[in-house]
């Protein structure tokens, strides 16, 4: 049985606690949290002596048959999590598939959770399920994978995740969060951590607390610096760049920022083009609507084919920022003023751009 992680969490809710699991991820954290589920499930907070951690690297099978066997001297059952179920040999599958195939009690004395971290995409999953112990493993156990978040899934778990802490926040600070971190939940939660012991009693985090993640100036000067790349000031984004880059602001970071506002701007222009109201962009692109907004009036500076052109020059600049003797605040000044000084790029007339926006 193959089943979701909300499925997972709504079948262990209703008490349904399985015997054998294969769980496989390529998100680590939502994996680490599905097997705490089940222990919680399974053995409850009392029973520690009861859950056993073990490695397919240097397992003896006489003893984690004799653990299976054996009841516990407290409680009713154990659980048992078998983690680098990808590196096991032949020799030691086979071995594997025997223990399973023995006929136990019914409910068993022990529960298995069978974890294969490495198994992370879809081709190695295949040909692992091609095998004899995959192949019981896809019919018999419950097989959860555990996949990454998406770009644009990361602010809504935000909300979630702060929610579930007894707090709150703004869709558009969540984006904020999201935009300065990335889809690693481990960190994600680390920094919300950091936030919730400085908010104290407080309910609503605000931008004053998100100055715990990282110097609120900072925040938004980097999203400053976004936006006036994006409108071709390039006064203006020179001068938020010193200062970024004085505060210690990671070059990376700072290109990665850029680059993918520009790749929200080209989907925008796409979904516009495609007949997507301005008024719906937010929930499509999965961003708030003060940021879509922003967004959607970006994606009227620039054509396609300047958009194109721009993403083989982030390829270029990120290439030359990861060589040696690089010199970060050089290549990308050089960058911004390609960005804003390209007449060619501009959907309209310059001049009257520059009217518009006081440059």
């Amino acid at each position: 049985m193959q089943l979701k992680f909300e499925e997972l969490i709504r079948r262990l809710s209703g008490g349904k606690v399985d015997h054998l699991y294969l769980f496989t991820a390529g998100e680590s954290y939502f994996l680490k949290q599905a097997v705490n589920l089940v222990r919680r499930e399974c053995l409850g907070q009392e029973e520690r002596e009861n859950f056993h951690s073990l490695s397919c690297e240097d397992l003896d099978f006489d003893s984690l048959l004799a653990l299976i066997q054996t009841i516990p001297l407290v409680g009713r059952q154990r659980l048992i999590v078998l983690s680098g179920l990808e590196k096991i040999k032949s020799r030691d599958a086979e071995l594997m598939l025997r223990l399973l195939l023995k006929k136990y009690p019914s409910p068993p004395p022990a529960r298995l959770i069978l974890v294969a971290e490495g198994l992370d995409g879809q081709r190695r999953l295949d040909e692992f399920f091609k095998t004899k112990l995959g192949g019981f493993l896809k019919k018999e156990a419950v097989a959860v994978h555990f996949y990454r978040l998406f770009e644009n899934e990361v602010p809504g778990w935000i909300v979630r995740k702060v929610k579930e802490s007894g707090k709150a926040i703004s869709p558009t600070l969540a984006q904020v969060i999201a935009e300065m971190l990335g889809n690693d939940p481990s960190q994600i939660e680390s920094e919300l951590e950091k936030v919730y012991l400085y908010m104290g009693r407080e309910k609503q985090i605000s931008q004053q607390h998100l100055s715990v993640i990282c110097g609120q100036a900072r925040i938004f000067s980097i999203f400053e610096l976004v936006e006036r790349v994006a409108e071709g000031n390039v006064e203006f984004s020179l001068k938020i760049l010193d200062k970024l880059m004085e505060e210690g602001e990671s070059h990376l970071v700072i290109l990665a920022m850029i680059s993918r506002q520009f790749r929200q701007i080209y989907r925008a222009k796409a979904l516009l083009r495609q007949g997507v109201r301005q008024a719906d962009l937010a929930r499509t692109l999965g961003i708030a609507p003060l940021f879509a907004r922003k967004i959607a009036e970006q994606a009227t500076f620039f054509s396609f084919e300047g958009l194109q052109a721009l993403f083989i020059k982030f390829f270029e600049t990120d290439l030359a920022l990861k060589s040696s003797g690089c010199q970060p605040r050089l290549i990308l000044e050089k960058l911004i003023i390609d960005i804003c000084g390209q007449n060619h790029l501009w959907c309209f007339d310059e001049l009257s751009l520059g009217e518009s926006k006081g440059r």
